[in-house]
């Protein structure tokens, strides 16, 4: 806390991350009453302004791992509103993930996503197409448009031996069937390297690719 006045953007989002990652591993509901995290929340606070949309996002990764919900949240969500234009690829997916992980969806924030997404979507890599499948999916999303061009890239990434983690491999299934869709030429491409690293697969991870 000596050294808060010193946090500068890049500081804050760091701080925030390993914060989040911290407590994904090890919840700990004191976190939230102990005075270095409203320390934190404050650099959050007076350095938002200042963020780029990575720091921006991560911000709200971090919240949404934590399950927080306060005012920096929404001060976050109101500056992503008016700075998704600018957005990388990265920054939509973290964004939509987050929104449907906190089950929060600012008016019209979804559809200006969605529609930037399909614009660049030739630029997501395996981590932001899952993403932003999976965001689509458990907000109940009706969106062909996005989840097919989705499909199209990732079945292009897969021909050109992009490798893909086991859980995004299985993500992206359970998104797509959950979405209803019925891109068969992308399930059997999937269904062929997952026979190949069945090994690297976990329960969950097996259970939503079956």
């Amino acid at each position: 806390a000596a050294h808060g006045a010193e946090f500068d953007s890049t500081n804050t989002a760091t701080a925030m991350h390993r914060i989040a990652k911290w407590y994904r591993e090890a919840p700990t509901p004191s976190l939230f009453s102990d005075e270095r995290w409203r320390a934190a929340l404050r650099h959050v606070e007076r350095n938002i302004p200042n963020y780029h949309t990575r720091h921006l996002t991560g911000a709200l990764w971090s919240f949404a791992t934590l399950s927080y919900r306060g005012a920096e949240l929404d001060r976050a969500m109101a500056d992503t509103q008016l700075r998704v234009g600018e957005f990388t690829p990265v920054d939509l997916a973290l964004t939509a993930w987050s929104m449907a992980t906190l089950r929060l969806e600012p008016p019209g924030l979804y559809d200006r996503i969605s529609d930037l997404s399909i614009g660049l979507i030739t630029q997501f890599q395996p981590q932001a197409l899952t993403n932003i499948c999976w965001a689509t999916a458990t907000l109940k999303k009706e969106n062909d448009a996005l989840v097919r061009n989705a499909a199209v890239v990732a079945a292009r990434h897969l021909d050109a031996g992009v490798d893909f983690r086991p859980h995004e491999y299985s993500t992206l299934v359970w998104s797509m069937v959950l979405s209803q869709a019925k891109e068969e030429y992308l399930f059997r491409r999937i269904s062929t390297r997952i026979v190949c690293r069945v090994t690297e697969f976990g329960p969950q991870e097996l259970t939503n690719t079956a």
